[in-house]
């Protein structure tokens, strides 16, 4: 059995995930694990994806190349080995959020003492937007597999939230809650 990483972009309408994955039905393909957000008018989409017995490879290739086609869509797959595709993401266990005035060096800042401490970021979804008076407000939340250095990770994004003037938590996740 073939699986792949799909990843796939284009300008945001509805529909786009209806196509792509009525292309896949066709293949008998399984999407297996997925996300999906739409930045700014674009559509973006990773999918991985287990081809069924009966599909090939190369069909797959000249779905999605009909797919572009029709669509206007930009597909690239990577064939993923047995071993690649059976690791799963580190299970998040807390959520670190960032809110404040929007500047340059918040997302290196912030990945960066998670990077040192060894905590591995599972989803990250950041949002600029302008306030009333025309100030621009940043927003982040990361979902992060901290290891139990969820202390540490606390003290040491405090000094980044002082020294970049935003505010910064550290949510620790229930296990039962997930």
């Amino acid at each position: 059995m073939n699986t792949v990483l799909l990843s796939i972009s284009g300008k945001d309408r509805a529909g786009i995930v209806r196509d792509v994955s009525g292309a896949l039905l066709e293949l008998d393909a399984n999407i297996e694990d997925s996300s999906m957000t739409a930045l700014r008018g674009r559509f973006a989409m990773m999918l991985m994806v287990s081809l069924g017995e009966s599909s090939k490879l190369g069909e797959l290739q000249a779905a999605m190349a009909h797919l572009e086609q029709q669509t206007g869509l930009h597909v690239q797959s990577l064939v993923l080995s047995a071993d690649e595709f059976a690791r799963r993401a580190p299970e998040p266990d807390c959520v670190v959020t960032v809110s404040g005035s929007d500047k340059p060096g918040i997302v290196h800042a912030v990945t960066d003492v998670l990077a040192a401490l060894d905590a591995a970021v599972v989803d990250l979804s950041t949002r600029s937007q302008q306030d009333e008076g025309g100030n621009s407000l940043y927003m982040m939340a990361l979902e992060v597999a901290a290891g139990g250095n969820t202390d540490k990770i606390r003290a040491n994004l405090q000094a980044v939230a002082d020294k970049l003037a935003v505010d910064i938590e550290v949510h620790e996740l229930d296990g039962e809650i997930l």
